[in-house]
């Protein structure tokens, strides 16, 4: 059978399209069991607890609960609402649940300049923070452990330096700069925080400090935390700013730390909580998944924009979680049984469920609670019976649920008649309910490779289309006339050799050479390249870079193409239009030039004089736009009569 060259490429994009989805749903799988991958360590881990705790009973025992903010940005510019309603949080809601610790998990300042572009420490916001903090007294009642963001790491040259304000300003930055431990005991729990500080040394201005880095030393550090928190606590919960996909390790000596795995290698461990993302912008408000170790990454939506909050719980051995907007009563969590999304199983002991005797549930409100209530069916309303603190239960027969997935349904009212519905779903035999995808992409493929991946597509984009042309002697058929008339242009234009080279060599140039000299730091020169930063003699891997390089490639550099092979059927065909119409048919070359204006005078905010006049990547990328329209536009008439025969040349 003869098959056609577009029956060909078809199959050849089919393949690689398969290829690549079975790459990535290998990489986002969440259904491994770390019990299956780890039994005999399981066995013995869960055993223990299962010893230790007896049985799910009414009393308070083997319960504990905290909180986590994240991604506060007090800024002295912009949103006065983001300080007084974290007072209220500080003043009010914390004391009001009364958790045994908060987790403020970085971007605790937003370090923006008022144009919303420039970035640096401003002290006036850490005071704020500071302030906030020290005057409602919340430190007396509850362990209150911060960590850096990134924000709280821009333009900051060591950890040493005068303005990193988190050493002095902070609640843990006068004992604990970066990564640390704090064991917690209480009601029979032990239970270990993990503080993960992946902010990089030295810390650039933005944009170039999305991605988070794990040196040598922090590496050793993070190994010799997990080891301490493993033979001092029953439970580990590890948090910090960055999601493990937007963390890096820095290679030393052939050996690499892989977080995930460091994590995931104790069955004590829990959950791993961050921020960093925003809920990218509030698309995906509930960033939740379950790593390949076993264990739960739960990105939280930011404080800055949405007032998000999380309230979290070890409950004779299980972990829950909701996630809360301020000022919004009564918040609500169920403890037994655990919701089936987030079984861990060969890390809690899931069996104390099947023989538990009662439903438990943690209830809170600025307000008395009136009446906590359960039921399987909306029908059949069971009222639940306080006990100690904001415990409510309720008598049940777990063994009328042994097969497949349930609900439970729960309302809470206060006596301010405000009520919290919820529907919990619940499993005994294993059953669960599947993560979205979008999150588990986010939070299971690593970031770099993603921006890296973005870049070299863009660029084979840029480049092969023209080198392909090029050497095709007459425009490649389409079927559809728009499409042919598109690529003729394109064909004619990759004839130019002084169209051509510029292009072409200018996008090779964009892996290799760099692509700014400038003041990333106060009084430091640095270099920036696709694969990374040179500042103060130290190389900074940041992957960022190449989604900064993908974004001239997709909105410059593909455009201008396009725009240059459009000039030249103007110049060719239509030389003898003139006067206002002729203006209107640049219109596009003067849109994609505002736009490189634009970024370029961006980045001359950011990163100053110097970066933008030693900028290849933005400011000469102007002149390099506007030489070749120029040359495009008044291509000389004997380079033209060529052109035209070479367009009437028969196909």
């Amino acid at each position: 059978m003869i098959f056609s060259k577009s029956a060909i490429w078809l199959l050849c994009a089919l393949l690689l399209l398969s290829v690549f989805m079975a790459n990535l749903l290998n990489i986002i799988a969440t259904d491994q069991n770390f019990y299956s991958d780890n039994k005999n360590l399981s066995v013995n881990y869960t055993k223990h607890l299962e010893r230790k705790i007896g049985q799910i009973t009414d009393t308070s025992e083997n319960l504990i609960w905290f909180l986590q903010i994240s991604d506060i940005h007090i800024s002295i510019f912009r949103d006065p609402g983001r300080i007084t309603q974290f007072q209220q949080f500080c003043d009010s809601t914390v004391k009001k649940i009364k958790p045994m610790a908060v987790l403020a998990s970085g971007d605790l300042t937003d370090a923006k300049a008022k144009d919303n572009l420039g970035s640096s420490q401003v002290k006036q916001e850490w005071v704020y923070y500071s302030s906030i903090i020290k005057e409602s007294g919340v430190t007396a009642d509850t362990i209150w452990l911060d960590i850096r963001g990134n924000h709280d790491n821009f333009n900051i040259r060591s950890i040493n330096s005068e303005e990193n304000y988190f050493k002095n300003y902070s609640v843990q930055g006068p004992n604990h700069p970066k990564s640390y431990l704090h064991v917690l005991e209480k009601n029979g729990v032990s239970l270990a925080f993990v503080g993960i500080d992946a902010c990089p040394e030295p810390g650039l201005r933005r944009p170039f400090n999305f991605i988070g880095m794990l040196d040598a030393q922090e590496q050793q550090m993070l190994e010799k935390l997990k080891k301490e928190a493993e033979s001092k606590a029953d439970y580990i919960v590890w948090f910090g700013h960055y999601p493990t996909s937007c963390i890096i390790s820095i290679e030393k000596d052939s050996e690499r730390l892989d977080l995930r795995q460091l994590i995931g290698s104790s069955p004590a461990s829990r959950a791993y909580l961050c921020g960093h993302l925003h809920a990218m912008g509030g698309l995906v408000p509930k960033m939740y998944t379950k790593q390949k170790r076993g264990f739960l990454e739960l990105e939280l939506e930011d404080w800055k924009d949405n007032r998000m909050y999380r309230l979290a719980a070890i409950d004779h051995g299980h972990f829950s979680f909701v996630d809360q907007k301020h000022n919004v009563w009564p918040l609500v969590l169920v403890t037994n049984p655990k919701h089936a999304r987030y079984n861990l199983p060969g890390r809690e002991p899931l069996n104390l469920i099947h023989s538990s005797t009662y439903i438990r549930i943690i209830a809170f409100s600025d307000v008395n609670i009136d009446m906590v209530k359960v039921s399987f069916d909306k029908d059949s309303w069971m009222n639940c019976l306080h006990k100690e603190g904001p415990l409510y239960v309720c008598k049940w027969l777990p063994h009328l649920f042994n097969n497949g997935l349930h609900y439970l349904y729960v309302a809470a009212t206060d006596e301010l008649g405000r009520e919290a519905f919820l529907k919990h779903p619940f499993s005994l035999d294993g059953t669960s309910v599947y993560f979205e995808i979008i999150p588990r992409i986010l939070l299971m493929v690593n970031g770099g490779t993603v921006f890296q991946s973005i870049f070299g597509t863009l660029l084979i984009i840029n480049v092969l289309p023209l080198v392909i042309l090029r050497f095709h002697k007459t425009p490649p058929k389409i079927r559809r006339r728009y499409g042919y008339n598109f690529v003729k242009r394109v064909w004619l234009l990759s004839k130019i050799d002084r169209v051509f080279w510029p292009i072409v060599l200018y996008a090779i140039y964009l892996p290799f050479g760099p692509w700014a000299i400038g003041k990333l730091l106060d009084e430091h020169i640095g270099v920036i390249f696709a694969w990374g930063i040179v500042i103060k003699g130290v190389f900074l891997p940041e992957p960022f870079t190449y989604m900064y390089g993908g974004v001239q490639l997709m909105f410059i550099q593909i455009p201008l193409v396009h725009i240059l092979a459009y000039c030249l059927e103007i110049r060719l065909f239509k030389s003898n239009i003139r006067g206002a119409r002729r203006l209107i048919m640049q219109l596009p070359f003067i849109f994609l030039l505002s736009i490189q204006l634009l970024l370029a005078y961006f980045f001359w905010l950011e990163y100053g004089t110097l970066s933008f006049l030693f900028g290849p990547l933005r400011t000469w990328s102007v002149v390099l736009t506007i030489l070749l329209w120029y040359r495009t536009i008044t291509l000389p008439v004997d380079y033209c009569s060529k052109l035209r025969k070479l367009d009437q040349t028969p196909t």
